[in-house]
């Protein structure tokens, strides 16, 4: 549901002292998940395309710019991070350009973890 549609990853679920995050394309993706799932779990990692945004240098998740779409007064990315083609949508405009390395940022909170066993949302 939603246009562009929600960018997925498989990966593993991380539990660590209270703190939560997902192992997947190289990469930590964060997750404000409590109770549910167990370290180890294998799952799928949802975010929003509107939920990613631009991160300070050496912070977030790093990506290659594919593709840059200017569509009004929004900017679609076409990114590849880790080998996996993903969809950012930011707001305004950028001053990246394809093969650029670019960091990303997403909120713990925009999220959405899926148990791969069973498709169940944590």
């Amino acid at each position: 549901i939603g246009s562009p549609s929600m960018n997925v990853v498989e990966g593993t679920l991380r539990k660590v002292g209270g703190t939560s995050w997902v192992e997947a394309l190289g990469r930590k993706w964060p997750t404000s998940i409590e109770g549910a799932g167990t370290d180890g779990m294998a799952v799928h990692y949802g975010v929003r395309p509107s939920d990613i945004v631009p991160a300070a240098q050496g912070e977030g998740i790093e990506a290659t710019v594919i593709v840059v779409e200017p569509t009004g007064a929004e900017t679609e990315l076409l990114l590849d991070v880790g080998g996996q083609q993903m969809i950012a949508v930011i707001h305004g405009r950028t001053a990246a350009q394809a093969g650029d390395a670019i960091r990303l940022q997403i909120s713990p909170a925009s999220a959405h973890l899926f148990a791969s066993s069973d498709g169940r949302r944590l």
